[in-house]
């Protein structure tokens, strides 16, 4: 039988308001649309943050592996799709706000 991957943060206090404050400065700087859809959320930024949008989601996955990452970039546009599991349901909310800076 496979471990689950707990759902929770590895970051550390400081690193997780680090953290917040990049991702803060990310949204302020490029997000043009944040929409939640159930247990997905919907992330577009502006192609100029590529590098950046790439790097929040390398960062991300290693502190929180229990969410999917999809991640399709284009001439117009950064989508990313974070998608929660079930378990992670009620978390979704706290998760759209932390992940577009408190913008939304």
């Amino acid at each position: 039988m496979a471990a689950e991957t707990p759902i929770a943060c590895t970051l550390s206090a400081t690193d997780y308001r680090t953290r917040l404050a990049e991702i803060a400065s990310l949204s302020r700087d490029a997000l043009r649309h944040a929409e939640r859809r159930g247990l997905t959320l919907d992330l577009r930024y502006a192609p100029e943050a590529a590098a950046r949008v790439r790097q929040l989601v390398e960062q991300e996955r290693t502190c929180c592996p229990f969410l999917q990452f999809d991640l399709q970039e284009s001439a117009h546009e950064v989508r990313l799709l974070v998608t929660a599991p079930p378990a992670a349901a009620e978390a979704v909310p706290g998760l759209l706000a932390e992940l577009t800076g408190g913008l939304r």
